[in-house]
Formats: C-alpha cells, sequence, structure tokens
C-alpha cells in the first residue's frame, strides 16, 4: 500500500512551530550579546578613565618638588585644580602630610620654611555625567 500526498506548500501550523523554535533559541543569544556589548562598552569607560588619571600622574612626577603647580601653602586644603578633557573631569589636590603620620600636619605649613618636604598628589579622574565610575590615583613626592 503507497500513500501518496500532494505537498504544495507549508501549512501555517508547520510554521508557527519554525517560527517558534526559532524564537526560544534566538531570544537567549540576543540577550547574551546584547549584555557583552555593555560590558564591553563599560570596561572600555574604565580603562579610558584610568589611563587619563595614570597620565596625569606622570606629569606630576616628571616635575620637580618646588613646581608652582604643586604649591600649596596656607590653606589646609591644598591645591584644588579641575580639568575638564572631552567628556571627563579630572580634578587634582596636592597638600602637605606629615611624613611620620601620613596625614596633614597639625600646624600646616603656611611659608617654604615650615615646609614638611613631603606632599600627597591625588588625581580623582571621572566623567562628567558620573557614569563609569571614578578613578583615585595617589602619588608621594618629596625633594
Amino acid at each position: 500500500m503507497k500513500f501518496s500526498r500532494n505537498h504544495q506548500g507549508v501549512s501555517l501550523a508547520e510554521l508557527l512551530v519554525s517560527v517558534v523554535i526559532i524564537s526560544v533559541i534566538l531570544v537567549p543569544i540576543i540577550g547574551f550579546y546584547n549584555s557583552s556589548l555593555r560590558q564591553t562598552s563599560a570596561s572600555n569607560q574604565k580603562s579610558r578613565i584610568k589611563f587619563l588619571a595614570e597620565e596625569e600622574v606622570e606629569k606630576f612626577i616628571s616635575i620637580g618638588y618646588r613646581d608652582p603647580s604643586l604649591e600649596c601653602f596656607a590653606t589646609t586644603g591644598g591645591n584644588i585644580s579641575f580639568l575638564e578633557r572631552q567628556e571627563f573631569l579630572i580634578k587634582t589636590n596636592v597638600v602637605f602630610i606629615d611624613p611620620m603620620t601620613m596625614d596633614l600636619p597639625e600646624l600646616y605649613p603656611v611659608n617654604e620654611e615650615d615646609d614638611t618636604n613631603f606632599k600627597r598628589i591625588t588625581v580623582s579622574v571621572s566623567r562628567k555625567d558620573g557614569m563609569g565610575g571614578q578613578v583615585n590615583l595617589v602619588y608621594y613626592k618629596s625633594p
């Protein structure tokens, strides 16, 4: 006995089953891809922020202890400066510190005679919009 069937196309039921199977397979893959893109973008932003902070610290490493940009007399808050570079904000804080306690001296220097001969330079870099975190690097400098 031979059964003969005339196939002239795909039934609606077969089409719906195929679409459901493809959807069940593709939806997780697309979700994973989207998540991967977000993580890559966040990682790139963090790397860029870290690179800018390292670049700024390198500038301070290359200059001398008595350079005018490291001047921080007469104010316990030290010398605070802000610099905008593209979508990033770079904050630099230079203060005298006591080499024994590694903290601000009790009597903060007001002139060169009171100099502790030890400065802490803190560089903070973040995006202006607050996305992507912040990197803080600290460098200590002496004459």
